[in-house]
Protein backbone atom coordinates (compact mmCIF):
# COMPACT_ATOMS: atom_id res chain seq x y z
CA UNK A 1 0.00 0.00 0.00
CA UNK A 2 1.63 3.61 -0.79
CA UNK A 3 1.79 6.65 1.44
CA UNK A 4 -1.00 9.05 0.97
CA UNK A 5 1.06 12.12 -0.32
CA UNK A 6 0.59 15.29 2.05
CA UNK A 7 0.18 17.63 -1.15
CA UNK A 8 -1.28 20.71 0.76
CA UNK A 9 1.37 20.69 2.78
CA UNK A 10 4.52 20.65 0.59
CA UNK A 11 2.30 23.45 -1.33
CA UNK A 12 2.19 25.40 1.63
CA UNK A 13 6.06 25.15 2.96
CA UNK A 14 6.97 26.32 -0.91
CA UNK A 15 4.26 29.10 -0.82
CA UNK A 16 5.81 30.25 2.91
CA UNK A 17 9.27 29.56 1.71
CA UNK A 18 8.52 31.76 -1.55
CA UNK A 19 7.13 34.63 0.88
CA UNK A 20 10.13 35.10 3.18
CA UNK A 21 12.43 34.87 -0.09
CA UNK A 22 10.49 37.98 -1.48
CA UNK A 23 10.63 39.91 1.45
CA UNK A 24 14.20 39.18 2.37
CA UNK A 25 16.14 37.96 -0.92
CA UNK A 26 14.03 41.23 -3.00
CA UNK A 27 14.27 43.40 -0.65
CA UNK A 28 10.74 44.59 0.03
CA UNK A 29 9.25 46.17 2.70
CA UNK A 30 6.20 44.00 3.12
CA UNK A 31 3.90 47.00 1.16
CA UNK A 32 4.86 45.51 -2.35
CA UNK A 33 7.70 48.59 -2.47
CA UNK A 34 10.96 48.19 -3.41
CA UNK A 35 13.58 49.05 -1.06
CA UNK A 36 16.23 51.47 -2.32
CA UNK A 37 19.82 49.63 -2.87
CA UNK A 38 21.81 49.37 0.20
CA UNK A 39 24.83 51.73 -0.06
CA UNK A 40 26.20 51.24 3.58
CA UNK A 41 25.35 55.11 4.72
CA UNK A 42 22.15 56.39 6.00
CA UNK A 43 18.93 56.36 4.27
CA UNK A 44 17.28 59.47 5.12
CA UNK A 45 17.91 62.46 2.89
CA UNK A 46 20.64 64.45 3.82
CA UNK A 47 19.03 67.23 4.48
CA UNK A 48 16.41 65.05 7.32
CA UNK A 49 20.43 64.74 8.69
CA UNK A 50 20.44 68.14 9.06
CA UNK A 51 18.16 67.73 12.58
CA UNK A 52 19.98 64.49 13.39
CA UNK A 53 23.22 66.25 13.50
CA UNK A 54 21.43 69.29 15.57
CA UNK A 55 20.32 66.91 17.63
CA UNK A 56 23.68 65.55 18.64
CA UNK A 57 25.16 69.29 19.19
CA UNK A 58 22.38 69.71 21.18
CA UNK A 59 22.95 66.95 23.09
CA UNK A 60 27.00 66.19 22.92
CA UNK A 61 26.84 63.42 21.07
CA UNK A 62 30.05 62.26 19.63
CA UNK A 63 31.69 59.49 17.52
CA UNK A 64 28.50 58.56 15.03
CA UNK A 65 28.52 58.32 11.27
CA UNK A 66 26.22 60.72 9.82
CA UNK A 67 25.90 62.14 6.11
CA UNK A 68 24.73 65.89 4.94
CA UNK A 69 24.42 68.07 2.18
CA UNK A 70 25.96 71.47 3.01
CA UNK A 71 27.28 74.56 1.85
CA UNK A 72 31.05 75.45 2.15
CA UNK A 73 31.13 78.54 4.58
CA UNK A 74 35.01 79.02 4.63
CA UNK A 75 37.86 77.38 3.28
CA UNK A 76 40.58 77.37 5.96
CA UNK A 77 44.20 76.50 5.69
CA UNK A 78 45.51 73.05 5.79
CA UNK A 79 46.50 71.56 9.43
CA UNK A 80 50.00 70.12 8.06
CA UNK A 81 50.93 68.26 11.26
CA UNK A 82 50.90 64.18 10.46
CA UNK A 83 48.46 63.18 9.60
CA UNK A 84 47.22 66.23 7.14
CA UNK A 85 44.00 67.55 6.62
CA UNK A 86 42.39 69.60 4.42
CA UNK A 87 39.98 71.65 6.51
CA UNK A 88 36.73 73.33 5.50
CA UNK A 89 33.67 74.37 7.41
CA UNK A 90 29.98 73.55 6.17
CA UNK A 91 27.10 75.67 6.79
CA UNK A 92 23.71 73.65 7.45
CA UNK A 93 20.39 74.35 6.69
CA UNK A 94 19.67 75.39 10.20
CA UNK A 95 22.50 77.75 10.62
CA UNK A 96 24.79 75.24 12.54
CA UNK A 97 28.46 75.29 11.67
CA UNK A 98 30.42 72.45 11.51
CA UNK A 99 34.32 72.11 10.74
CA UNK A 100 35.30 69.02 8.11
CA UNK A 101 38.82 67.70 8.68
CA UNK A 102 39.58 65.56 5.74
CA UNK A 103 42.89 63.26 5.91
CA UNK A 104 45.11 64.25 2.94
CA UNK A 105 47.51 61.12 3.89
CA UNK A 106 44.57 58.34 3.79
CA UNK A 107 42.38 60.06 0.88
CA UNK A 108 42.85 62.56 -2.49
CA UNK A 109 42.53 65.74 -1.67
CA UNK A 110 39.17 67.75 -2.81
CA UNK A 111 39.78 69.82 -5.69
CA UNK A 112 39.41 73.58 -5.63
CA UNK A 113 36.67 73.78 -2.91
CA UNK A 114 34.83 77.38 -2.91
CA UNK A 115 32.73 79.05 -0.57
CA UNK A 116 29.08 78.85 -1.52
CA UNK A 117 29.14 75.38 -3.39
CA UNK A 118 27.05 72.68 -2.30
CA UNK A 119 29.33 69.58 -0.81
CA UNK A 120 28.06 65.83 0.24
CA UNK A 121 29.83 64.93 3.88
CA UNK A 122 29.72 61.31 5.01
CA UNK A 123 31.69 61.21 8.00
CA UNK A 124 32.53 60.73 11.93
CA UNK A 125 31.05 63.94 14.16
CA UNK A 126 32.49 64.68 17.09
CA UNK A 127 30.95 66.93 19.47
CA UNK A 128 32.43 70.57 20.65
CA UNK A 129 31.08 73.79 21.57
CA UNK A 130 31.74 75.49 18.21
CA UNK A 131 29.54 72.90 16.43
CA UNK A 132 32.00 69.78 15.91
CA UNK A 133 34.04 68.41 13.62
CA UNK A 134 32.99 65.53 11.31
CA UNK A 135 36.28 62.91 10.38
CA UNK A 136 37.13 60.36 8.89
CA UNK A 137 35.53 61.49 5.90
CA UNK A 138 37.89 58.19 3.86
CA UNK A 139 38.42 54.55 3.43
CA UNK A 140 39.80 52.91 6.37
CA UNK A 141 42.95 51.39 5.14
CA UNK A 142 42.49 48.38 7.40
CA UNK A 143 39.13 47.46 6.87
CA UNK A 144 38.07 47.48 10.38
CA UNK A 145 35.22 49.57 10.17
CA UNK A 146 32.87 51.86 8.05
CA UNK A 147 34.74 54.74 6.14
CA UNK A 148 33.00 57.81 4.98
CA UNK A 149 33.24 60.35 1.86
CA UNK A 150 33.00 63.30 0.36
CA UNK A 151 31.55 64.11 -3.02
CA UNK A 152 31.54 67.65 -4.47
CA UNK A 153 31.26 68.57 -7.62
CA UNK A 154 29.99 65.19 -8.98
CA UNK A 155 33.46 63.16 -7.78
CA UNK A 156 34.04 61.00 -4.91
CA UNK A 157 37.11 61.54 -2.09
CA UNK A 158 37.49 58.65 0.03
Amino acid sequence: MAKPKNKPLSILILAILAIVFYLVEGKFDGTGERLPEDTGFPKTSHSDNHDTLQSYYDKKVSGKMITVSAQVDKVLSDDLHPPRHQRFIIRLDNNLTVLVAHNTDLAPRVDNIQTGEQIIVTGQYEWNEKGGVIHWTHHDPKGRRDGGQITYKGKVYR
